[in-house]
């Protein structure tokens, strides 16, 4: 993976849509370990999120391992944002990591040619050093690279989230609940700086999308739950739960 180089300058704590709601200003260099139910809406609430940060003049790194980039590009597109101009401006990529495991061939500009995971992840982790701090990386779900194989995961994790914090940039790792080893999320969250948990729930005799803030090192956060709720052009937005 190979971009343009840009000046890496660290600031204060960056409000990134959505999530800031529960854990304020998120500073720069911080890992976020997103917790989801494996059937939950959890793929459009990162593009959700990602759409926002880039109108608000961010930089997005999307890691695309669990479904075809042209999903996403057409999810990006439901909520009015034509990701394709902010590609053309080196401010977004979506890296596809998914087809080199399905066996497809990509025509992506960005992407895993290899589906062994050590090749894998020594692409996404290098990447690190050509975007600025404070860049947005998405990782929608990285136990679709770590499933069966979570020690040789463990050990590419704790080299990336290094390089990345250095980097300054806000990352979130989607991570599949029910899926792995208790010790595997454990580690998980011992690496990460914050934890967020999204969770199908019984309210009201309906089940609903649900989040809340965990934790986040260093800082106070809001755990309430909220329900995540989506228009008809799934745009989320957030309601405090009674």
């Amino acid at each position: 993976m190979s971009r343009p180089l840009r000046a890496t300058v660290f600031e204060t704590g960056v409000d990134v849509p959505v999530l800031s709601e529960m854990f304020g200003p998120i500073p720069r260099g911080r890992v976020i370990a997103a917790l989801y139910d494996a059937d939950s809406q959890f793929n459009p609430f990162f593009v959700n999120i990602s759409a926002e940060y880039l109108r608000s003049g961010g930089d997005l790194l999307y890691l695309a391992s669990s479904r075809p980039t042209n999903e996403i590009r057409q999810q990006f597109s439901g909520l009015g944002l034509d990701i394709a101009d902010y590609e053309a401006r080196d401010n977004a990529v979506l890296f596809d990591a998914y087809s080199a495991q399905m066996g497809i061939k990509s025509s992506e500009k960005y992407q895993t040619r290899e589906s062994n995971l050590n090749e894998r992840s020594i692409t996404i982790s290098e990447s690190a050093l050509q975007w600025p701090a404070g860049t947005l990386v998405i990782g929608e779900s990285f136990s679709d690279m770590a499933l069966h194989q979570e020690n040789i995961f463990g050990k590419f994790w704790r080299k990336a989230v290094g390089r990345w914090k250095n980097q300054g940039a806000i990352m979130i790792a989607g991570l599949a609940m029910g899926l792995h080893p208790p010790e595997f999320y454990q580690e998980m969250k011992l690496v990460s700086d914050g934890v967020l948990e999204m969770r199908l729930m019984e309210h009201d005799g309906e089940i609903i999308n649900t989040i809340r803030a965990r934790s986040m090192r260093g800082q106070n956060s809001d755990t309430r739950w909220r329900q995540i709720l989506f228009d008809s052009k799934m745009k989320a937005s957030l309601r405090l739960l009674e």
